[in-house]
């Protein structure tokens, strides 16, 4: 009686998950993905999301004068290449730093 009641069980629970999946086939996705719910959810003040584009446009205008600067006195080619990579890192950062905002 008893194994008879927790295969019911199961079967309910995995009928249930079906139609959930079937009805809303891209929940089911992002609820399991670490980005999904109200752990990702980010507050921006007012006129954050002004202060991030404006940082994000003043580093990408400062980049070229940076690497010329810095190329200027590193002749490395892998000095350079590090260089270049940490501002592309830079970049993504305050990138993806505004996407959340946003």
């Amino acid at each position: 009686m008893r194994l008879s009641l927790a295969v019911l069980a199961v079967a309910a629970v995995i009928s249930v998950g079906a139609v959930v999946a079937v009805a809303a086939p891209g929940s089911v996705g992002r609820t399991l993905s670490p980005q999904g719910g109200a752990a990702a959810a980010v507050y921006c003040p007012k006129g954050l999301v002004k202060q991030l584009q404006s940082t994000v446009s003043g580093y990408r205008k400062r980049m070229v004068a940076d690497r010329s600067r810095y190329f200027r006195t590193h002749h490395s080619a892998k000095q350079r290449a590090a260089f270049a990579r940490l501002q592309t890192q830079q970049l993504a950062a305050l990138q993806k730093k505004l996407k959340k905002c946003s």
